[in-house]
């Protein structure tokens, strides 16, 4: 093997090397930087918006924010005929953090009709569906 010919072999492999490094941390790299920050948000908007549902029953307020084709939904779904329109819920989202690709773990806080807020550790496991993230499912945390 002549040195040009090892010159352009070794030129190509590290190109070949640059271009998959490159495409590996772009294809998982959502945010900018923000590590979470967009699962941390979108989360919190879920949180809200299911505080609204909770109030009006009406299963629009959530459709954003939830994956259609998820469980979370679906439950919601299925709540929608026993709500009473009118009521007054507050629902928020505090100490959150990113724990796993898509999962933020949080304390949600509920505050109905009575005033008194319940607090529960969650974690809200999210998808990424037409380049947002979406409530997939809630479940307590560990």
């Amino acid at each position: 093997m002549t040195e040009s010919l090892r010159r352009l072999t070794a030129t190509l492999l590290v190109a070949v090397l640059a271009a998959g490094f490159w495409y590996a941390t772009s294809a998982v790299h959502i945010d900018d930087g923000d590590v979470g920050g967009a699962e941390i948000e979108a989360a919190a908007q879920a949180v809200r918006a299911w505080g609204d549902f909770a109030a009006t029953g009406d299963i629009g307020v959530i459709s954003e924010w939830f994956a259609g084709d998820g469980p979370q939904y679906s439950q919601l779904q299925a709540e929608v005929a026993s709500i009473v329109s009118g009521g007054v819920y507050d629902f928020a989202l505090s100490d959150a953090e990113l724990v796993g690709p898509g999962l933020v773990r949080g304390s949600m806080t509920v505050t109905g009709e009575s005033g008194e807020p319940q607090t529960y550790l969650w974690d809200i496991e999210l998808v990424l569906q037409d380049g947002r993230w979406k409530v997939w499912t809630v479940r307590t945390s560990p």
